[in-house]
């Protein structure tokens, strides 16, 4: 049987893969961050593609060594929190937080500067659409690449590069020096702005979809469904780059027209409105809108085949039509708050999906896995949690919490990271001494 998909349907799983990735917080990111590192524009965004571009492509890269499934990745864990911290991920990253909030992004930026008046009833008209729209084309999974990748993602790319040369041909004014943290150390500045994106929890949940899709057209040998998702990874993170390359400079030579802006939405609203007038607007809801349905596409669609392959009873059909449903709700009831209580739980997941996808890397080297990947994911989960609640200003939180302030990083949230290194290192010499035991079928 043939296992080689033909250049055209290898570049549209690309894009498909591009698109479901570059959602409307990836293109509202880099403006701000652009802006802020003025004349040190290419060192923030260097950084900013080493976590931003390079953490997604290494977690597709692992999904597909290991078959395009979070339960795979996680295989050395046991069984029940396996599905725990899988359902944790896959209902926060979809129906819970991240699918309401592309929604609402969407009609904020795409459609209120269309309205006179906008109310709850114009929100729920467009979530409406929007996520019809969204169900519908979820239906069918492997069907992706040709309703995704081949039909709206060109488009998207299309008004992209509109967007994205414009700066280059017309530019609004010279890079001003830089501020804030930008000015003291720009590229570890932009490394930290690509990381808190967590596109590389997104890339947890994409794999599966992926290799779906591979699968639908006729891919199924082990070796070659890794071959085509590491290159479509690779297609996905080269268009990821120039998007955000041309956003940043967007971005440093928008001080004159954007002096003191809220955030980058602001600064590609005026940026466009400065350029191309009414249509700059038509412009920038067209790019927004199609960015926030291909990733509410993929969220979706990941979801609901992750509950499909872990809850036997439950069927894809019916799940897409129940996330979707939920999708509606969640998108007009308090977003605000929602995302408020989500915030504090991806900065727990967020550290936990990392450290899987770095040990997926690099597990072949480890004697003993299941040891390394029990005590070092257990340690990013407690370190995790205290970078999570260190913001409470509580006594008793603060009283938990004081021993690790000395820890590199604990202002940025990255006091996970040293002990993490640490107990890979240890569990893996340990691992040595003490060889993999075959797991046990509860464990499995």
């Amino acid at each position: 049987m043939k296992q080689r998909l033909s250049l055209q349907n290898i570049i549209g799983m690309g894009f498909m893969v591009f698109a479901m990735f570059l959602g409307a917080g990836n293109l509202i990111f880099p403006p701000l961050a652009g802006q802020l590192a003025g004349t040190s524009v290419w060192q923030a965004a260097a950084g900013f593609l080493v976590t931003g571009v390079g953490l997604p492509l290494l977690g597709v890269v692992v999904i597909a060594r290991v078959g395009g499934g979070f339960n795979e990745i996680t295989r050395e864990l046991p069984k029940w929190l396996i599905i725990l911290m899988g359902s944790f991920i896959f209902l926060v990253i979809g129906p819970l937080y991240a699918v309401p909030r592309t929604a609402m992004v969407a009609y904020e930026v795409g459609i209120v500067p269309f309205l006179n008046s906008p109310d709850a009833l114009s929100r729920l008209i467009f979530s409406l659409v929007f996520f019809i729209i969204c169900g519908y084309l979820c239906l069918n999974p492997g069907r992706l690449l040709e309703s995704v990748g081949k039909l709206i993602t060109p488009a998207l790319i299309a008004l992209l590069i509109i967007l994205g040369l414009s700066p280059v041909l017309m530019p609004q004014g010279t890079p001003s020096e830089a501020t804030g943290n930008y000015a003291a150390n720009p590229f570890l500045t932009g490394f930290f702005e690509g990381y808190m994106t967590m596109d590389a929890m997104a890339a947890l949940m994409f794999g599966i979809v992926i290799v779906t899709n591979l699968r639908s057209h006729g891919i199924s040998s082990t070796q070659a469904l890794f071959r085509h998702s590491v290159v479509t990874g690779f297609i996905a993170a080269i268009g990821l780059a120039l998007v955000y390359v041309s956003l940043f400079y967007l971005g440093a030579t928008s001080r004159e027209i954007a002096p003191n802006p809220d955030n980058g939405g602001q600064i590609l609203s005026l940026y466009v409105d400065v350029l191309y007038g009414s249509l700059g607007k038509i412009l920038l809801a067209a790019v927004v809108a199609l960015a926030c349905l291909t990733t509410a596409i993929g969220c979706i669609t990941a979801a609901a085949e992750y509950f499909d392959d872990v809850f036997k009873p439950l069927s894809y059909r019916p799940l897409v039509i129940a996330i979707t449903a939920c999708c509606i709700a969640f998108a007009n009831l308090g977003l605000n708050q929602i995302i408020e209580l989500f915030i504090p739980v991806l900065l727990i997941l967020y550290p936990v999906c990392i450290v899987l996808i770095l040990l997926g890397v690099v597990r072949d080297l480890f004697a003993n896995p299941t040891l390394v990947y029990r005590y070092t994911l257990s340690t990013a989960l407690i370190f995790s949690i205290v970078d999570a609640i260190k913001e409470i200003h509580h006594p008793l939180v603060m009283m938990l919490t004081s021993p690790f302030q000395r820890l590199p990083g604990y202002e940025s949230s990255l006091s996970w990271v040293l002990p993490c290194i640490i107990c890979v290192l240890l569990t893996g010499v340990l691992g040595r001494i003490m060889p993999q035991e075959p797991l046990q079928e509860d464990q499995a």
